[in-house]
């Protein structure tokens, strides 16, 4: 019985990811998770106590989706920040295409997490120390590290909405051009360090 609960309620959460990918937050319905699960309406609510809480849970399920992933990078860059970061980043980047609610205010709204959001996520966090270690394995100052930090957030959630939004000017993949961006941000970087 305690099985079939819980295969139940990562079914609804799975199932709630799907809408909200396909409508957004604001065509998002807890009725359409319930009959594509093929169950009652209640059922839902027999797990989670309204939208908030199914939110938070969905939330959680996408961190720790991605999570992985970010272990696998690290692992395979041990020690070699820069590069961890780097294959982090796009995989980010590529996450936040797969997921665009996540870069809806709404969202996180809902979840009372407005002023974070994201970045009290486990995998957000991991991303973000493999380019504070490489900062401070090189001696860079905070200043410099939190001014170039921000290139990096913008370049993400900036290509994100691009991508999403059909802005692209060609058929190319973006991530070509995502790559080269963010190696001209560690050239720079580099160079305003004197570590080029």
């Amino acid at each position: 019985m305690g099985e079939s609960k819980r295969n139940l309620e990562s079914e609804l959460i799975e199932e709630a990811i799907r809408q909200i990918r396909d409508n957004g937050v604001e065509g998002f319905s807890s009725r359409a998770v319930a009959e594509a699960c093929h169950v009652s309406c209640a059922a839902p609510f027999k797990y989670f106590k309204g939208r908030r809480e199914l939110f938070l849970a969905m939330s959680k399920h996408l961190d720790q989706e991605l999570y992985k992933t970010m272990e696998e990078i690290e692992l395979r860059w041990e020690g070699d920040y820069k590069s961890a970061h780097l294959e982090m980043n796009v995989a980010y980047i590529r996450y936040l295409c797969q997921n665009p609610f996540l870069i809806s205010e709404s969202f996180w709204k809902t979840i009372d997490e407005k002023q974070d959001g994201i970045r009290k996520w486990k995998s957000f966090r991991k991303m973000a120390k493999q380019f504070l270690m490489y900062c401070e394995a090189h001696g860079i100052s905070k200043e410099i590290y939190k001014s170039y930090y921000f290139n990096f957030q913008t370049l993400a959630y900036g290509a994100a909405f691009v991508i999403t939004n059909r802005l692209l000017l060609d058929g190319r993949d973006p991530m070509v051009d995502v790559v080269d961006l963010q190696n001209r941000i560690y050239r720079n970087l580099e160079q305003t360090t004197g570590l080029a």
